[in-house]
Formats: C-alpha cells, structure tokens, sequence
C-alpha cells in the first residue's frame, strides 16, 4: 500500500467526520448524552425596544426571539417587569427549535388594562428550563406641541397670512408669528401632551375656514390650532418643533416626559425633511429644525401629513435606532408667485401678507380649471377666468355678483366696493358673500384684481382708467351673455377700469368678456379672456372693446379694507 495514499484517505475520513459533528447539532438531532459535543437550548433576541412611548401611533414597545438547539417545544411566555414584580404577561404560547422568529408587542398596559406609567421597565423571555431573555426598556412620552414656521435659509420667502373676520365682525387677524400649529393644555386641563385622563392629545387638523380664524368662544383660541402657511413656491421650508414636556399617567397625575434616557441620545426625524445639523435632539420642553422638501414650483395649495418618528442611540453605539410609533401632524402650504404686495406706504394687520380667502380661491380656480400657475401670466389667466367664471367649471362669478347694469336688476354702474377717494377696495365685504350687494361695477372688479394678484405675488400690478368707450359687443359678469345694449337704451361707458402690470402695453379684464368672432361688433359673441392682452393692434383691447379710440390713465394700487 502506498503510505502517501493512505494518509490522504484517513484525511478525508477525519476532514468528513467534522463537518457532520459541527452540522448536527444546529439541527437539534443529538441531544445529552448522545454527543458531548450537543449545544444546550437557548432563545435569542433578534431585536428589542429600548425606548417606547406606545401613546404614539403603532408606538407598542416590542421584542422578536427564537428557540435554537432544542428538542422538544417549550412552553414559554413574555413578561413585562417594573422593580422585580411582573406587571403583564402580553404572551404565552409554544415554541419549536428553528421555528421563525417570534414577535411580541405590548400596549403599555398592564394585566388589568391600566396605563403604565412612565419609568424603567424589563421584557422577560421566560420558559422553565431555558435560560431567560431580559432587556431593559424605558417608557417616555413623545409628542410636538408646536411648530413655528420659518424662512428657508438665507432667503425671505415665508409670510403670514391674513383673515379679514372674527366670527361675524369684521376684523383682520393675522396667523402667529411664533407658531402657526398649537396643541397644548386649555384652560381646565393638566398637560400638554394628553387629556387629563391620560389619553393622547389628538393633532389639530387643518383649520380650513377662510374668512375666521380660530374662535374660543368670542376670543382667539390661544391654546389649540392648525394655520395654513405661505411660502414663495419652489420654497424649501423651515420648521422649528416644539416638544411636549408635561403627561398624564395611568392614574390621572400630571408627570413629565421622563427623558432624556440615562446612556441614551434621542432625536426627532421625519421622512421628506432633512434635519438641521445639531437641531434635531429632542429634550422636553425644547426645540428642533427640520428642512422639508421643496414645495411645487408654482402658485397653488400643497397638503402634507408630517409623521414625525423618533430614533435613539445609546452612548458608544453609532447607530441610530427607531423608537416605535410615530406622530402624524397635518400642514398646509399656499405657495405664492413671490413676496406679497400691497400699496405703497400702507399699514395695518391686512398688510401683513395674503388673505387666506383669497390664496384659497387663486389654488381652487387653478385646480378647477386644469391650468399652471408658474409664471404671472399663469396666474393673471388663473384669477380672470376664475374670477369671471361662467365657464363651465366654475359656473358663477366670484361671490355670484353681477354687473351693475339695469337689464341685470342694478342701478346703472354704480361702485360698490371701491372706494374712489380713498383709492381703497373692500375686498373683505366682497369676500364676504357681497355683503354690500350682489353688484359690482368695473372699478369693483379692478379693485379686487389688481390686489388680489398683487398679494399672491404679482408685480406692478396698477390700474387703468379708460376714457369714453363706444362699446362692440360685450359680455359683463354675471351676464348670461353677450349684449349690444347694456344698459336697456344705451351701450357704452363714460368711463372703464382694467388692470395692467407694464404700463398698459397689455392689459387685464375680469369685468367683462370682449368678442373674438371676426364680427366684434355682432351678435352672438366668441369669449375673448382678457389676460394680458395687447392694447394695440389687430386683436388689441382698444380695437375689440369700442369703436373709438380710447384714452388710458395708468394710477396707482389701491389699498385693502
């Protein structure tokens, strides 16, 4: 026999043996006495919480375990600690080696359904027999109480917003600067975080009237609302959280948060939002920035539910780890053209940035009517056809008001809303469901266009003053139709406003609908929308409008009432 042959078959032979010894036992075939070299039987932890607040939503503290090496099924169960005494048993049952793996949750309550209050806490993976799984967990209360609204960086394109009512009484009011999302204890109860019978403080929903802000009875609510915010679009907003610092436990006493977590960082994120560098660790009482994603690039409404998530890591360990449950905040974001414009030297609380009323009108007239709103030409072609309406999707006017006219009911082109001396519109009893009358004429329309545009963003929005106008056919708003006697026995104006944005090289109409048919001065009529039409040449507004030559007197933006 060759003695190199034999060495190497006795290799292969011991090389062979080996692997089968260390395969069997993860297998669970030999057991006791059968191989010494049997692994005894054991439950592993594939993962645990270690900070929980089940108030949140899906907020259960959890723990996932398996059997290994064992060859009968073990009754086991998962227990729940606070100082050495069991205080909930969230599960029993049997486990079999190999099986997958287990997943427990508890609600945080213990075996008679009480709330446990806050405080350090065990999860105990027990079977007679096997050596016990013990994780340590930390119940804490989690939650934001405020969120304040802020610049993106280095650039100024974040404004309050404005309602022109307080309840029945005209009266302008404009969104708090500090935070424009609040959710804290009233007046009678214990804590921010939670009703005084320990159940979580439900988020505000968005606050959708648009005339009132938040009423408390006859006063402002000071303790609990949600107001929209307006950004310049493309806008990538900045919010500063404000975090909850007082809870209610299970027995209705007022306690704090109870953290931070001895050997424990904690910090808030939130999907669709960066953190601001060293601004994100939550402490009660404290506050944290957040970057959310950039906003549409054009004019409109953007609604986002912000679910705020919380992550730990312990001291030494780099990894960042989820803290179950999450926080779901609804916002909503009105996205201007660029800054809010306002009549030159004007002051007062109407001035401090776009109506609410009006943001909501210019965002559901765009969605209404299909169009884009990403340039000022968008947008002036967004509020004439919407505020002329009569289209097909938008069926009436704005408010449902009618020009002034005799054959329509008014008293022969009378101002309503406009006021001449003043050079002011008011537009809040416009706004106000025509609260001085279902008329306008057109200096009512030029009024309301010129700064309704102007406080969504528009530029050098003014108006115009025509001279006489001997009338081709016209349709006024809130006419069924074209005319060629608007007033019963006559057609034409003394005089007429529009709206420009360069100086009446183009000019705006949302009072009255000239005809492009080829026949301007014929029955019937083909609507020609006034949007920055030329006022010149073939197609102009001086040749569509009248059959004289019409004068032109650009004046300044009125102010707002």
């Amino acid at each position: 026999m060759n003695s190199t042959g034999t060495i190497e078959g006795v290799g292969m032979f011991c090389t062979t043996l080996t692997l089968l010894l260390l395969a069997t036992p993860a297998l669970g075939q030999i057991s006791g006495p059968a191989s010494a070299n049997a692994r005894p039987p054991e439950f592993v932890c594939d993962g645990a919480s270690r900070i929980a607040d089940p108030k949140l939503e899906n907020g259960e503290a959890w723990i996932e375990f398996r059997l290994l090496f064992a060859t009968q099924p073990a009754a086991a169960s998962v227990e729940v600690l606070r100082a050495g005494t069991v205080i909930a048993t969230p599960w029993q049952g049997t486990l079999s080696s190999g099986s997958p793996a287990t997943r427990v949750s508890w609600s945080g309550n213990d075996d008679f359904g009480t709330r446990a209050p806050l405080g350090d806490y065990l999860l105990r993976v027990h079977a007679a027999g096997y050596p016990t799984i013990e994780k340590p967990l930390t119940l804490v209360r989690l939650g934001v109480t405020e969120i304040e609204a802020q610049d993106s960086p280095g650039i100024d394109d974040e404004f309050q917003m404005v309602y022109f009512m307080k309840g029945g009484s005209y009266l302008f009011y404009a969104t708090p600067a500090i935070h424009e999302y609040l959710n804290v204890a009233r007046v009678g109860e214990l804590a921010d975080l939670d009703h005084n019978d320990g159940s979580a403080r439900a988020p505000v929903a968005v606050h959708d009237g648009t005339a009132s802000p938040v009423l408390d009875g006859l006063n402002y609510d000071a303790a609990t609302y949600n107001y929209p915010l307006a950004y310049v679009m493309g806008a990538r907003p900045r919010i500063e959280l404000t975090f909850g610092a007082t809870a209610v436990n299970g027995s209705g006493a007022v306690t704090g948060a109870n953290y931070p977590v001895p050997g424990c960082q904690l910090r808030v994120a939130c999907d669709g939002a960066d953190a601001v560098a060293g601004a994100s660790a939550a402490v009660p009482g404290g506050t944290a920035l957040l970057d959310l994603d950039a906003l549409p690039g054009e004019v409109g409404r953007t609604d986002r539910d912000l679910a705020f998530r919380w992550e730990y890591r312990e001291l030494g360990d780099p990894q960042w780890r989820p803290v179950p449950g999450t926080q779901t905040v609804p916002l909503r974001f009105y996205t201007l053209l660029g800054a809010p414009l306002f009549k030159l030297g004007a002051v007062g609380t109407q001035y401090t940035g776009p109506w609410v009323e009006v943001t909501e009108y210019i965002s559901s007239w765009k969605e209404t009517l299909g169009l884009a709103a990403a340039d000022q030409h968008g947008l002036t072609e967004v509020h004439i056809k919407g505020f002329f309406g009569q289209n097909g999707g938008i069926p009436t006017a704005i408010e449902g008001v009618k020009y002034d006219a005799y054959p329509l009911g008014g008293d022969g082109g009378a101002t309503h809303y406009y006021v001449f001396g003043a050079n002011n519109m008011n537009l809040a009893r416009l706004l106000n469901f025509h609260a001085s009358g279902v008329y306008v004429n057109c200096s009512d329309n030029m009024g309301a266009t010129t700064t309704m545009l102007s406080m969504m963003g528009a530029a050098n929005m003014r108006p115009v003053r025509l001279g006489n106008m001997n009338l081709r056919a016209i349709w006024g708003i809130g006419a069924p139709g074209y005319t060629l006697n608007l007033w019963g026995s006559s057609h034409g104006f003394s005089y007429h406003h529009i709206v420009t944005d360069d100086g009446a090289v183009s000019v705006s109409d949302s009072c009255m609908q000239l005809d492009e048919d080829g026949n301007a001065s014929a029955l019937p009529g083909i609507p020609g929308w006034n949007v920055q039409r030329l006022w010149f040449g073939t197609g102009g507004y001086n040749e569509l409008s009248s059959t004289n030559n019409v004068t032109t007197n650009v004046e300044n933006l009125p102010g707002l009432q």
